[in-house]
């Protein structure tokens, strides 16, 4: 015969990995919605397990739901929440390389490298091998050059204001320059 505490604690544990199985369901199912740039769904799948998330006692959402969440924000063209939901995440939680690396990405969308370089950065000191993190940088520092050698290109050659300084060097009867 099997005792009431062994019932218990059967029970217990069935319940919480059940629990477990449902939230790795709903993550599951996200994901994929995300894969497949299926914004509006994909936003109200998390918003109902974040509502059954959040009936449960002590129950805090997950940083990995938040993350998603910034994702679906960003997928939707709200990049201001979705930045902001980052932010608060690396408030919070500022040894994951993910939100920095995502907002990374936002800053380069929206055009404000700096911005992104930093946040490239974090991301690469919470975690040296975050292999995405270093291709975003990666990546940046390839737009940024060419972005540079556009405005190079684009400069017209302006006549000279002043005229141009003698040569700092001379040449002697053995054809040695020497600085003056």
């Amino acid at each position: 015969m099997t005792s009431p505490w062994f019932l218990l604690r059967v029970f217990t544990v069935a319940l919480f990995l059940g629990g477990c199985l449902a939230w790795a369901n709903d993550t599951l199912e996200i994901e994929e919605h995300i894969r497949n740039k299926q914004w509006t769904q994909a936003q109200q799948k998390l918003q109902s397990a974040m509502k059954l998330s959040a009936a449960k006692p002590g129950a805090a959402v997950s940083p990995q739901w938040r993350l998603m969440n910034s994702q679906i924000l960003a997928g939707l063209g709200q990049s201001a929440k979705a930045i902001e939901e980052l932010q608060a995440l690396i408030q919070e939680f500022p040894e994951l390389p993910e939100p920095y690396n995502n907002l990374g990405v936002l800053y380069a969308a929206q055009g404000n490298y700096d911005a992104a370089m930093t946040a490239f950065i974090s991301a690469i000191q919470a975690r040296p091998n975050y292999k995405i993190a270093h291709q975003n940088l990666g990546d940046l520092y390839t737009a940024m050059a060419q972005q540079a050698y556009a405005r190079a290109k684009a400069v017209q050659p302006a006549p000279a204001l002043l005229p141009l300084p003698a040569p700092a060097a001379s040449t002697t009867t053995t054809n040695i320059r020497a600085v003056r």
